[in-house]
């Protein structure tokens, strides 16, 4: 048996043997093949053009990827301008729209400031039950002003607003003469009423109460009046300068 396993040791040496050396001339071939095509200018040339063209059909298909989305970014920005045009459109109408508001609030508010021009209100005066508030205005007139007018003197007259907004649990009297020349001549001799807690004033629209409080509020208003509805304000002016400026509106007061 020993003889036999030495026998077969050669041969398997040199099967060993020759199965590198085929390996190792597949390996020589396989460069030289290699270095050969390498050195082949068509091949170089196949492979960069193949290379070429995988590039240019990546690079064609980028673009129109591109040039889809250049169009849709004009197209929104086209929408985008359009729908500016509409905002700036529209803001142009609601500011229109705000302006004639703006004026035609103030037509109206003279308009009833107008309905209003022999009115009065006469606050300080005590509330009595069952009292007739013709004969308390006739009364006040005649004693405090000096001043007598015939019962036909006053279209109407009654209490208005909640008690005690004179501090004393007395309604104001509105009072409406016949005649612009009656409210006149009382209005012009209210002043004998100061320092007493009777008030008279003019009988103004909310909108101008409004006007008349900011306007007293003030800083560079000295004092303000209203004539016939119409707000007088004497400013003040920074060199010390007085002058009158006309109120009708809340920017009048801004610009003071």
């Amino acid at each position: 048996m020993a003889s036999r396993s030495t026998r077969k040791t050669p041969a398997v040496t040199r099967q060993r043997k020759d199965s590198a050396n085929r390996d190792e001339t597949v390996a020589e071939v396989s460069t030289l093949v290699t270095d050969g095509l390498l050195k082949s200018d068509k091949l170089r040339e196949l492979i960069h053009q193949t290379v070429t063209n995988a590039i240019e059909t990546k690079l064609e298909s980028l673009i129109d990827r591109l040039d889809t989305q250049e169009a849709r970014l004009f197209e929104l920005e086209q929408q985008l301008e359009h729908k500016e045009q509409e905002i700036r459109y529209l803001a142009g109408q609601v500011q229109g729209a705000c302006g004639n508001l703006a004026d035609q609030n103030i037509v109206l508010n003279d308009l009833e400031q107008y309905s209003r021009r022999t009115n009065i209100r006469i606050s300080g005066i005590a509330e009595t039950p069952e009292e007739k508030t013709d004969e308390t205005v006739r009364k006040l007139l005649d004693e405090k002003l000096g001043i007598t007018i015939a019962e036909e003197a006053i279209d109407r007259s009654h209490r208005v607003g909640k008690p005690g907004q004179d501090g004393r649990g007395h309604r104001a009297i509105l009072v409406k003469f016949a005649s612009m020349r009656t409210k006149v001549v009382v209005m012009k001799a209210r002043r004998q009423l100061r320092g007493t807690s009777v008030v008279i004033r003019e009988d103004l629209t909310a909108e101008n109460m409004k006007l008349l409080n900011r306007t007293r509020r003030h800083e560079k208003v000295k004092s303000c009046w209203t004539i016939d509805g119409r707000i007088i304000a004497m400013v003040t002016d920074t060199n010390g300068i007085e002058r009158k400026v006309n109120i009708r509106r809340h920017r009048d007061i801004d610009h003071l």
